[in-house]
């Protein structure tokens, strides 16, 4: 799913649609305002303003500077947002220590379901390729994926990619020119887990397959194998033999 309004952005990282609005207002002011200024602008009522600006400079999104009145200033957006993740990269670190490892088998067949789920799904595969990988895709997916296939390329892992166009690939890459079919998916993590599906681009219903079962994934490592095997029989027809 793709976030595109700034109000839903902001509430990924802990405000409310009320304290984001407020947010905004603050990052648009060159001077600090007074919570009068602030219900004006936004339309909120001034009691809820107050309240919403506590909770922002509680929040680490504003500042309080004292006097009669008390004016408000925002905090960057670099600064609020990068405070806020490296917070949550500590709570993250806490809870891997605290809470036991998953005792659930994921050696099934796993239904993927949405976009973003798909991409999330393949960016954990990614992460945790210590070989490589192979990947059959169209360009656009390529390029939604192309900083985690380049860290995996800057850490000496092998990353083969078959794909209409080359234009998002990163270099070094091994690549192989062919029609994938739009949105087809087609990836292999280390011979050991696969994913294989479709995903939209358009907000449309999709669903991608997950799996580490020796005979998909077998299934699949031999289709990718005879698809660069007439990828190659195709070249060498059409380049002269000296």
């Amino acid at each position: 799913m793709s976030i595109s309004n700034a109000d839903d952005k902001l509430t990924l990282f802990g405000l409310t649609r009320q304290e984001a609005a407020i947010y905004r207002a603050l990052c648009r002011e060159d001077a600090p305002l007074t919570g009068y200024e602030i219900a004006k602008l936004t339309g909120i009522s001034r009691s809820n303003v107050y309240a919403a600006v506590g909770a922002l400079t509680d929040k680490g999104a504003a500042y309080v500077m004292e006097g009669s009145p008390a004016r408000y200033s925002s905090v960057s957006p670099k600064e609020f947002c990068g405070n806020y993740i490296r917070k949550l990269e500590g709570y993250s670190e806490e809870l891997q220590k605290e809470l036991p490892a998953a005792v659930h088998s994921t050696d099934g067949y796993i239904t993927v379901n949405g976009s973003q789920r798909i991409i999330d799904t393949v960016r954990g595969m990614l992460s945790s390729v210590r070989e490589r990988v192979y990947i059959s895709a169209d360009s656009g997916f390529i390029s939604d994926i192309a900083d985690d296939l380049k860290g995996l390329l800057d850490r000496g892992m092998k990353v083969v990619i078959i794909t209409p166009e080359t234009d998002a690939v990163p270099e070094g890459a091994i690549i192989y020119h062919a029609e994938c079919g739009e949105g087809q998916i087609r990836i292999i993590a280390d011979g050991a887990s696969v994913l294989t599906g479709e995903i939209s681009r358009d907000g449309l219903p999709c669903s991608c397959l997950f799996s580490t079962k020796e005979n998909l994934v077998s299934v699949l490592k031999e289709s990718l194998k005879n698809q660069i095997e007439l990828i190659r029989i195709r070249e060498e027809k059409v380049i002269p033999q000296a």
